[in-house]
């Protein structure tokens, strides 16, 4: 029978596995339900979400992770009240925007829709934090049953939201569904009774731990959603969509990649860090995503056409230089994943931001071929070169710091 650790590791693996082979459900859904057209769109509502969620994101779970005293009830309460904040805030933002984005993209999602949305930072900012504080000892099966479940329930509410609405509102029916399933699972699986604490010098805690983090996903968001936007301005909703499609695809190991490494990259660096021992795993770990990398970049070049035209339809037809610049970007894109886990264990939380900025400066490559009137796979090529450049950066950030000491609670 395996063993326990086995059995939690297994989890941390097929649990981002599900939620990305749901996301891509979710799309195929849409494709054959709605159309191009109208999945563009409805990618416009998933984009926005996923945009505030990035700007937003002070790491609140990974301080959990990183922090000495972050099994204490005090420190979890100080998070989940810095989560409320955030879930309000987030909210509050998008609902301000909503007729901004609606006369942005005029012949896009109105701004009622865009309003909609801001009910799923507000529901997943009210979730309990136990199942994040049971990965410091490895146990996964709350994180499970969490992300899991609102996996499913995302799932279940595809098709019921698509004929309630017939069109790209969908979305924002199924985003919510997602948000109210997560944050009710959450205090489903607590053994912790649910507190707030909302207090200057933790708040103040969260974001010198989170504000370079935060950085780093706005740069996140400039590199793997900004030439979507490219896109959509330059092109119309169905070639938003194809290429959207496409870097779904691309990039769905890459998300699995980089999730599980929450869970288990980062609480394995952290105690290696801890026993002087970081340089003994760390070739292990590296070695592991670059081979990952190469087959990515591999499978998805050769299988990856023909993979999209029978999944989503012979409208979605990609060539095969489109799916080799893709395929390149996800496969540096996961090579650089042990990189940021390393930079968060041991403290230097702005080291992914550094590097990230290498992959933000190609978005002005990117923007010049779509001006330029070029193929789809000249900007992913842009895109291919950025994540290359942002990977050697994160290297290099590294290569110097050897048998870095323990970062003491240098952000409290």
């Amino acid at each position: 029978m395996p063993s326990p650790l086995f059995r939690g590791r297994a989890l941390a693996w097929a649990v981002p596995a599900l939620a990305e082979a749901a996301a891509l459900g979710r799309s195929v859904a849409f494709a054959w339900a709605i159309g191009p057209d109208e999945l563009g769109r409805a990618m416009m509502l998933a984009l926005t979400v996923r945009l505030v969620e990035m700007v937003s994101d002070l790491g609140a779970d990974r301080l959990m992770l990183q922090a000495p005293d972050g099994n204490s009830a005090r420190l979890q309460a100080d998070l989940q009240g810095a989560m409320v904040l955030r879930g309000l805030a987030c909210a509050l933002a998008l609902l301000c925007a909503a007729p901004v984005l609606a006369l942005t993209f005029g012949d896009g999602p109105a701004a009622g829709s865009y309003a909609l949305l801001a009910a799923v930072p507000l529901l997943r900012g009210l979730a309990h934090l136990d199942f994040r504080r049971a990965e410091r000892g490895y146990r996964y099966r709350a994180m499970a049953v969490v992300e899991g479940g609102a996996t499913l329930a995302m799932a279940a509410s595809i098709l019921p939201a698509i004929a309630l609405t017939g069109d790209h509102r969908a979305m924002a029916l199924v985003l919510t569904a997602h948000g109210a399933a997560f944050a009710l699972l959450s205090h489903g699986v607590a053994v912790r009774r649910y507190r707030l604490r909302l207090s200057r010098p933790a708040l103040m805690r969260v974001w010198r731990f989170g504000a370079p983090l935060a950085l780093n996903a706005v740069l996140l968001f400039l590199t793997f959603y900004a030439d979507r936007l490219i896109v959509a301005g330059a092109h119309d909703w169905a070639t938003l969509a194809l290429y959207g499609v496409v870097l779904q695809l691309a990039l769905l190991p890459a998300q699995i990649v980089g999730r599980a490494a929450g869970s288990l990259v980062l609480p394995q660096l952290r105690e290696a860090l801890s026993r002087g021992r970081l340089e003994a795993v760390w070739p292990r770990i590296l070695t592991a995503h670059a081979g990952l990398a190469l087959g990515l970049t591999a499978g998805f070049t050769l299988l990856g056409p023909s993979a999209i035209a029978r999944i989503y339809g012979q409208e979605f037809r990609v060539d095969t230089a489109l799916a080799l610049a893709v395929g390149l970007a996800a496969g540096f894109r996961v090579l650089r994943t042990p990189y940021s886990q390393r930079a968060v264990a041991t403290g230097r939380t702005g080291d992914p931001a550094r590097a990230n900025l290498v992959r933000a400066l190609a978005l002005i490559p990117a923007a010049a071929c779509a001006a330029l009137g070029l193929p789809l796979a000249a900007i992913a090529a842009a895109a291919a070169a950025g994540e290359a450049g942002a990977t050697l950066r994160a290297h290099l950030l590294t290569a110097p710091r050897r048998a870095l000491p323990l970062a003491k609670e240098s952000l409290a």
